[in-house]
């Protein structure tokens, strides 16, 4: 899986050439195309020195970016970053313990968090392009886990609710999750039962639905649309 960071990396340092750093980027409408690669070398970049001083805590403004003056050449900064990411992670066992901001506090959480923010901020970039290339249904799948179960709980993320439900959907992968908005927290599980509004599609469009990247129109909604409206609206990323 951690083959699709550098090929991501240079689907969007292709995209960044051909538009140029100033390019608007609908998917982010706060950032030009140069800022959203910006972003992406710096997550790069963070979370690859969390890796190699495990398990200590790198504060990301400690670090030395290297970043270039010439926006334009952000893309091969950022070519750079992936394929050193990517032979940091290989290198290093996924169960060493290691700084995250959640409780698993492993190299494995690292290499699956790359390669999902990665691979939604090239679809970002290609969607300025105008043709996005379709995420891989298995990683789509893991990426919906991901957000469901681990992102979507970060502490700055409102996700209480009276009780609504919401049951997801993969069409296209095995993916099944049921979100119940308690008054207290959120809970999601993994399994098959009724909501009070189903979401059903392809999952990488279930992913970009999920945040905010795609209007629900693009899956099919079942029950209460509103349901779904509000809770997306808390979680947008």
């Amino acid at each position: 899986p951690l083959t699709s960071i550098p090929r991501d990396a240079r689907v969007t340092a292709s995209v960044l050439a051909a538009l140029g750093p100033d390019a608007p980027v609908p998917a982010t409408p706060d950032w030009d195309l140069g800022r959203l690669v910006k972003h992406m070398g710096m997550v790069l970049a963070w979370q690859t020195a969390n890796v190699e001083r495990r398990p200590e805590q790198i504060v990301p403004r400690s670090l030395d970016l290297g970043l270039p003056d010439d926006r334009a050449a952000y893309g091969s900064w950022l070519v750079a970053l992936a394929d050193r990411a990517v032979e940091v992670l290989r290198d290093a066992p996924p169960g060493d313990e290691c700084w995250t901001w959640t409780d698993d506090h492993t190299v494995g959480f690292w290499s699956r968090r790359l390669m999902h923010e990665i691979a939604v901020h090239r679809w970002d970039a290609e969607a300025a392009a105008g043709d996005p290339t379709a995420f891989d249904p298995e990683a789509a799948v893991d990426a919906v886990d991901e957000l469901l179960t681990v992102i979507v709980h970060r502490a700055d993320v409102p996700t209480v609710g009276a009780g609504e439900t919401i049951h997801i959907h993969a069409t296209d992968a095995e993916g099944e999750w049921l979100i119940t908005r308690g008054a207290d927290r959120m809970t999601v599980v993994r399994e098959h039962a009724k909501g009070d509004v189903a979401v059903r599609g392809r999952a990488g469009e279930l992913l970009l639905v999920i945040l905010g990247r795609l209007d629900p129109s693009a899956v099919e909604v079942l029950g209460e649309a509103a349901v779904l409206a509000e809770w997306q609206e808390s979680v947008r990323f």
